[in-house]
């Protein structure tokens, strides 16, 4: 099957996807927007901040590497970007009444921008063992895991099989690396 196809049929099972828990809403949206950013050429990660108070998701982010030029634009990055461009001053404030989820385990640049931009907790859906920093935050200089110290970084509550299609639409995607290293 073709990337294209095996990308839609990932879709078409992340539509249909029967929630049981909160978080299995937020990782179905973090994978709409993975899937978009794989759709477009680009590593196949999104993004969301949710309102903490009333579980709206008020501001979206996909990996947009490729298609703007820019090598900072992971998804984590982008929903950053756009949260602060919004609300420019007041940004490190107001990012504390919101949570981000992702679609992937946070790289290490992203999760040092999610710390110094004030994010309170933060959940992936699937586990990066190659490339995350979630899981080895404790490999972090002492000054970020101070900063940090009291905030929540972990993989989300929700379904296995969400987690395992957040993971495939990535894996979809990692040839791309092939394509860096040239």
């Amino acid at each position: 099957m073709e990337k294209m196809q095996k990308l839609q049929a990932l879709e078409s099972k992340t539509n249909s996807f029967i929630v049981s828990t909160k978080q299995d809403e937020f990782a179905i949206e973090t994978i709409k927007d993975a899937i978009a950013a794989a759709k477009s050429g680009t590593f196949g990660v999104g993004a969301i901040l949710v309102d903490t108070e009333t579980g709206e998701v008020k501001y979206r982010g996909k990996n947009k590497v490729f298609s703007h030029s820019r090598s900072d634009l992971h998804a984590e990055m982008d929903v950053l970007n756009v949260f602060e461009d919004e609300n420019g001053a007041e940004s490190r404030e107001l990012i504390k009444q919101y949570t981000l989820y992702t679609s992937l385990e946070s790289c290490p640049m992203c999760l040092c921008r999610i710390i110094t931009a004030g994010v309170q907790e933060v959940y992936h859906i699937a586990d990066d063992f190659g490339g995350g920093m979630v899981h080895l935050f404790d490999q972090l200089p002492p000054v970020w895991q101070d900063i940090a110290k009291s905030r929540t970084y972990k993989k989300a509550n929700c379904s296995e099989e969400l987690s395992a299609i957040a993971e495939e639409v990535f894996l979809l995607t990692v040839a791309l690396d092939d394509e860096l290293k040239r």
